[in-house]
């Protein structure tokens, strides 16, 4: 009958290579599938202009590159052909006298797994658009209001 073998040379190195080899492919996987840190420009590289346009119904917006590199901002967070938003908008909103008017809630609000886009502005380029009035509230009211301001924070980052 033949001695038994100790544990440790059963495996002959085999397993921890093969445990070193997974540990490496899961250590490139989480690499991967994490987002990098985005960076962003300095408030000087760019500006935001917000133009009330009465006859129109709406806020005229754009954002001006001041830089010499690309700026990006993600199409959830500027207003789309229509006017409106693809989905919620936490920190914009219409200041109306003392009332604090959000933008309304879409039904039609999309969910885009990790994101649904960009707008790329090239260095020293304009992005245009406009939010409508009737995203806060009736724009024939809104119209009717002397006071009115829009708080619309836009927060660019360098495109990769």
């Amino acid at each position: 009958m033949r001695p038994a073998t100790p544990r440790r040379h059963i495996f002959n190195g085999t397993l921890g290579a093969s445990f070193g080899l997974c540990v490496l492919f899961l250590v490139v996987a989480l690499q991967s599938s994490c987002s990098t840190a985005v960076t962003r420009p300095s408030p000087e590289n760019f500006r935001v202009e917000i133009i009330d346009n009465l006859d129109e119904r709406r806020f005229d917006v754009s954002l001006a590159s001041l830089d010499d590199h690309a700026i990006c901002v993600s199409k959830e967070s500027w207003p789309g052909e229509s006017g409106g938003f693809a989905g919620p908008q936490d920190y914009t909103y219409l200041q109306v006298g003392s009332d604090r008017l959000p933008v309304r809630s879409a039904l039609s609000s999309i969910y885009c797994p990790g994101g649904c886009g960009e707008h790329r502005v090239a260095p020293h380029g304009v992005l245009r658009g406009f939010i409508a009035y009737g995203e806060f509230a009736d724009a024939n009211a809104i119209a009717a209001e002397p006071r009115k301001e829009l708080h619309f924070p836009v927060i660019p980052y360098y495109c990769r």
